[in-house]
């Protein structure tokens, strides 16, 4: 039955990507059961339940048409087998002389699977230069951003690029935490010529993240100092990762706030909405997974300023449908959303859009629709301006919203502009619906499920 089962195995991994395959079909172990079936074990419960779900057919159908055998296949979970405990003498090992390997790269963090964006686009053309070794600004880059934007994977697609094409390229990848650790270690154990040759001399491309943490600790600062020296009179590659611009940080050293801002510093922004959905899009093949546009369309309009949300929202949305056996369903996906509250006391463009329709005493289709009249081009004009302030959507994103081309928005925004300067009604209609939505605002808190919009 084993080598039924590897048959099947070799024609599947064609139709099912890697990473797919890897997590779910390579796991499973064959057995025959009492009638001759094929019985596959899970190695959990979770397992069990998707493998049934979403693979026990494509199994059974291969079994048929590529081996033509009608045999039935079964699931169980797998049972580690029992052994006798083993009394063993412990005995001692012999001293080895510690050799630190720094950080290992995560194998998923690469070029292909980093979704562009307009938010990201220099950063990820910068971050493949820098690893082919293009021309580059002092051949130094240093990328920033916040949590959960793509920095940490950029530099370590950067590693991962280089220890495949560059045969003998040495990549050193740590963090300022564990450089300042190590140092320290090196001076109480004296071995600083060890860690000195190792970042110094053993080291073609130099990969350091979260650069902030060197903040107020002036002797590591230094050394950092020396070590960049080093490398960049070796025409060496740095790449550095922080949550703050250079400038920003405080307790910094003037000689190294120099260094760090020696090369090009490529800051990347919150994805946008096609690239929030291109993200979940990418995330959910990666896991074999098929989910309508639809449905993460309404997760990406939620979860708008961290890709690690975002994929936490689609990997929760994943397992509830599993463990619940429900499929995937925008119900579904709002209670994921208010698990994650991933729905803030920030105002949305829903939000807002009925607080201003309420206002004007008009209905949703009225201000999203063609009609030129006064009362309800103003009210537009309105909900435009106060969805730009409150949810920081793009002109682009605004004119998806409210049906409208990216002029249109443009031109919304230029005219109320231009009439609050001069006609003191308009300045009196924003200043009443600031307050409205201040208001709501406070007393949204977290967002209910009334709050979310599913469209039916």
């Amino acid at each position: 039955m084993e080598a039924i089962w590897q048959a099947v195995k070799e024609v599947i991994k064609n139709q099912l990507p890697e990473a797919t395959f890897d997590l779910w079909i390579e796991p499973l172990q064959a057995e025959s059961g009492p009638g001759g079936e094929l019985v596959l074990s899970c190695p959990n419960p979770f397992a069990l339940r998707w493998v049934q779900a979403h693979y026990l057919k494509l199994i059974g159908q291969t079994l048929e048409t590529a081996l033509n055998l009608k045999l039935a296949v079964h699931l169980k979970l797998l049972t580690a087998p029992v052994r006798p405990p083993v009394l063993v003498r412990q005995t001692s090992l012999p001293l080895v002389a510690e050799k630190p390997a720094g950080r290992r790269f995560n194998r998923a963090f690469t070029f292909d699977q980093f979704v562009v964006g307009a938010s990201n686009r220099l950063a990820y053309q910068a971050s493949q230069a820098l690893a082919r070794n293009d021309t580059f600004y002092n051949r130094i880059l240093f990328l920033t951003s916040g949590p959960g934007l793509g920095k940490s994977h950029l530099s370590q697609a950067v590693g991962n690029f280089v220890s495949k094409s560059a045969a003998g390229k040495q990549v050193l990848y740590t963090t300022a935490e564990n450089f300042a650790n190590e140092m320290v270690s090196a001076i109480k154990n004296g071995r600083m010529s060890t860690f000195k040759e190792r970042f110094r001399q053993d080291c073609d491309i130099l990969l350091l993240e979260e650069v902030q943490f060197l903040s107020g600790k002036e002797k590591i600062q230094a050394e950092v100092c020396y070590t960049l020296d080093t490398l960049m009179g070796q025409n060496k590659r740095l790449v550095f990762t922080s949550c703050y611009l250079p400038g920003e940080i405080g307790h910094l050293s003037q000689e190294l706030r120099s260094r760090l801002t020696g090369g090009l510093i490529t800051p990347i922004g919150p994805p946008d909405f096609p690239t929030r959905v291109n993200i979940l899009e990418n995330k959910a093949k990666r896991r074999g997974v098929q989910v309508s546009v639809k449905i993460l369309e309404y997760l990406a309009e939620y979860v708008d300023e961290d890709v690690r949300r975002l994929e936490s929202a689609l990997d929760c949305l994943v397992a509830r449908s599993t463990l619940l056996n429900k499929p995937f369903s925008q119900r579904l996906a709002q209670e994921v959303l208010q698990d994650l509250k991933a729905v803030d006391t920030r105002l949305n463009t829903p939000d807002i859009q009925k607080i201003v329709s309420d206002y004007y005493g008009i209905s949703l289709p009225d201000l999203l629709g063609r009609s030129r009249q006064k009362r309800l081009v103003r009210a537009r004009q309105m909900a435009l301006y106060f969805c730009r302030i409150y949810t920081e959507k793009t002109m682009v994103e605004l004119g998806r919203l409210f049906q409208r081309s990216h002029a249109s928005v443009v031109h919304a925004l230029q005219t109320l502009e231009r009439n609050r300067q001069t006609q003191p009604r308009v300045a009196q209609e924003l200043t009443l619906l600031e307050e409205k939505l201040a208001q709501a605002k406070v007393r949204s808190g977290a967002r209910t499920s009334s709050n979310l919009r599913i469209d039916a």
